[in-house]
This record gives structure tokens, sequence and C-alpha cells, in this order.
């Protein structure tokens, strides 16, 4: 049992997880579980409330059981799963925390790394970063209030609405906050319905001075909660309270929301976060390799921020599953590592890429014809971009050795190998050719 870190088993026993199941089933019920403890021969893991937890076991727990077997090599291992029974967590929650007093229950429900430091900033998130910033600093503002905050899937919104809870509950003012899901907006209003009660629901709006909700766009079609969150909303901005909210769509785009509660999300700062560009994701993962203490040369880094290019949750996942693997089994990441990793976990680039298309791209950068590649002329002009692409079509497709020897007339796979070879001496003397074939690879990744 002392083999293994479980924090590390657990964190590929969810890559594992994520490639068995549906993207949405995925999302619902496994992404946000934490490894807690080890109580003898069972990992405990932590879901955002009880009710999650039950459901995991009951639906996913025999499958969970094997993986976790199969990966520690322990037979004995078993998973048990627990949730807080009252306030649902990181997906439905409800806390209120004054910056000079915060109990440990309270920082629980934030994530420790979503704060500003940890945010890197690039021109696809730069409004939304600086109007986060600024409303943590200035409640109130007229000009960013409310800041509304919109972009696709793991980009980056519920880091910045955390990051102001971070800021506001560090800083050591004696300023309010409360963050909620929207989930937990509408299951409290129909507890309150259901109980005649509405004390609760208008409780979460009292004695704040920041209120922080996350994924708006969940309000749609709960006309009778809409009615009563529209008012709320109201009396926090006349008395100039700031509130944040994130969305994955901008506000005009909001389905099933009355136009004057839409029009009152217009009415401040409204920032959208994009895609980061290569610069932004190459920044990302030196930061997230730093965090990890793990060495991953630049060739690697580079590989991952050409193949993930839309999703800064990938990223994060791709190096905490990379580490997990190097930490369990004391192998080192190298590119080989990599693309293994991002092929099982994305499924990718070899379904895309051929060796025609690679060879295509090489010869139209180093100006000379694909014909002249696969031909048999040894000019180091020709001789060269040969080489490169041999060794990008081992890097980025299946194909074995010989298959690649095939494709190039007939070659054998020691030719092949030690094209290759090659290629690795070369980029390590010649920075230019290193920059080069880093630059063909982002164009093929990107087709």
């Amino acid at each position: 049992m002392e083999s293994f870190n479980p924090s590390d088993l657990w964190n590929l026993c969810l890559a594992e997880a994520e490639k068995r199941l549906e993207a949405t089933e995925f999302e619902a019920w496994l992404k946000d579980s934490t490894y807690e403890d080890i109580n003898g021969t069972r990992l405990v893991i932590r879901f955002r409330n009880s009710f999650v937890a039950g459901h995991v076991k009951s639906r996913f727990g025999e499958m969970l059981d094997d993986i976790i077997r199969n990966l520690s090599g322990t037979s004995e291992l078993a998973l048990q799963f627990v949730g807080d029974p009252a306030d649902p967590g990181p997906s439905g929650t409800e806390r209120i925390v004054s910056g000079t007093s915060s109990s440990s229950s309270d920082s629980t429900f934030l994530r420790s790394n979503y704060t500003f430091k940890h945010f890197v900033v690039g021109p696809s998130n730069q409004l939304a970063h600086a109007g986060a910033l600024a409303v943590s600093r200035d409640i109130g503002s007229t000009n960013y209030n409310p800041l509304f905050v919109y972009g696709g899937v793991g980009l980056g919104k519920t880091h910045l609405i955390q990051a102001i809870a971070h800021y506001l509950r560090q800083e050591g003012s004696k300023r309010t906050f409360k963050y909620l899901s929207t989930e937990f907006l509408v299951a409290t209003f129909i507890k309150s319905v259901l109980q005649s009660d509405f004390t609760r629901f208008n409780r979460l709006f009292h004695d704040i001075d920041y209120l922080l909700i996350d994924d708006i766009q969940f309000l749609k079609g709960k006309v009778e909660t809409q009615e009563a969150f529209f008012h709320r909303f109201n009396e926090l901005h006349q008395h100039g309270k700031q509130i944040v909210l994130t969305s994955d769509r901008p506000p005009h785009e909001l389905q099933d929301l009355p136009e004057r509660l839409i029009s009152r999300f217009q009415s401040g700062l409204v920032a959208d976060i994009k895609p980061p560009e290569y610069e932004t994701r190459l920044a990302i993962l030196h930061l997230l390799v730093r965090d990890e203490e793990l060495e991953v040369s630049q060739d690697v880094l580079d590989f991952i921020a050409s193949s993930i290019r839309k999703n800064v949750r990938q990223l994060s996942g791709v190096i905490h599953r990379l580490a997990a693997m190097s930490r369990l089994t004391g192998c080192s990441i190298d590119m080989d590592l990599a693309q293994k990793e991002i092929r099982s976990s994305l499924g990718t680039i070899t379904r895309r890429l051929t060796p025609g298309n690679i060879t295509s791209i090489v010869a139209e950068s180093f100006d000379v014809s694909p014909s002249q590649l696969k031909g048999r002329q040894r000019k180091h002009s020709v001789l060269i971009p040969r080489q490169v692409s041999m060794s990008l079509i081992r890097e980025l497709t299946s194909m074995s050795l010989t298959e690649i020897g095939s494709f190039f007339s007939g070659r054998d796979h020691s030719t092949v190998l030690n094209s290759i070879d090659r290629i690795a001496e070369l980029k390590e003397k010649t920075p230019d050719l290193e920059r080069k074939i880093a630059e063909i690879r982002r164009k093929l990744i990107s087709i």
C-alpha cells in the first residue's frame, strides 16, 4: 500500500475514466472530485455533495474500483465516496466570507491555485482579467458593475471569479462576498417555494459587498427564479454592491431569459475569454510544470502547447496526468510519454495527419517539392527536409519505421531511424532548424 502516491493514483484513475465515459457524464459527476485520505485499503474520494457521491457509487463504482485495482496492482484496494451532506461544493455552493475572518471550511470551497497570481494573462483574456482585478480593488465601480465574463468551457472563467474571492478573502479588508453557482441559486429558490418560506433565499443576498455567480446561463427557463433574482439584483446594484457573473455565452445569446435581465447584464463591463494563443498556452504550461516541480524539456512543452489549442483545463489535465505517471512509474516525461498521453486523452492528431500532408507542409517550408523528398536525391537542400519529414511522421503518426521507409520510395527502417537520430542531433546544434521544425509542427497540429 505504500508503493504509490494515492493522490496521483486517483488522478490516473480519473484519466482512464474520462476515456471510457461520455464527456458530459465525466464533466457532471467525476471532474471535480478529489482524493482526501486513505483508510486502510480504501481511498477516500470527496465529491461536492452526498448526492453526487451516492450517484457515482451506484453508477460508476464498480468500474472505478476495477480501474484503481488495475493501476495499483492491488486487488484489495477499493474506493470510498464521500460528500458534504449540507452545502454542495464547487458546482453548487453558498458561502459568505469576510476579508478578515474566514474559517477553514469557507476556504475549502475555493481552489487554492485559482488566484490572480496563477492566472496567465494574454491577448485572449486581457480585458476579462483587467476587469476582474479592477472590481476586486474598487467595489461597485459604475463602469464595471456588473462584470460579465463569458467564454467556452475550460478557458478560465471560474478561475477569474474565484480569484476575486481569494483577493477579497486575503487582502485584510472587511468586505464580504458570496460565491454561488446558478445551480445552487435555483435549488435554494425551489426549496423556498416548497416550504413557503423565502428567508433562506433572501439571506443569500443580505449583508454582502460582492455577489459572485458562476454559470448564469443555467438560469435558462427558470422563470420564477429569474423574477426573484431580478429584484435581488436591482437591490444590490442600487446599493452599490459589486456583482460578477460568468457564462458560456454573451448576454444577448442567453436564451429564455427576460430582456430586462439581459439588459442588466449588459449594463456594466462585458468581457470575453477566447482560446489562448500559442504563447499563452506555453506560458501556462511553464507555470503548471513549475507548480508540479517537474523537469520537462522545451520540445515536450512545445508539442503539448501545439496539440492542445482551445482549452486551458486540458493543458492542466495533461500535465497533472504526466506528473502522476512519472511519480508512479519513475519514468521521465519525454516526448514519447507526452505523445502517448495526448493521443489517448484527446484522440487527436494521428487521425488527421497523413505522411502525405506532413511531407507537403515540410516541402513547402523548405522550398522543395514533395516528389523530391520521396526521391533519391542526396543534396543537402533535399536531404535535411526529407529527414525532417521522417522525424515528424514518426512523431505525429502511429506509422512504424518500416511503413515510413516504404512511403519514402522503399527505404529500409534503419535509414529512417538514422534520419530521425540525425535530426535530433542537428536540433541541439542548430537553433534555427529547431525553431523551423517547431513552426512546421504547429502548422501540422492546426490542420
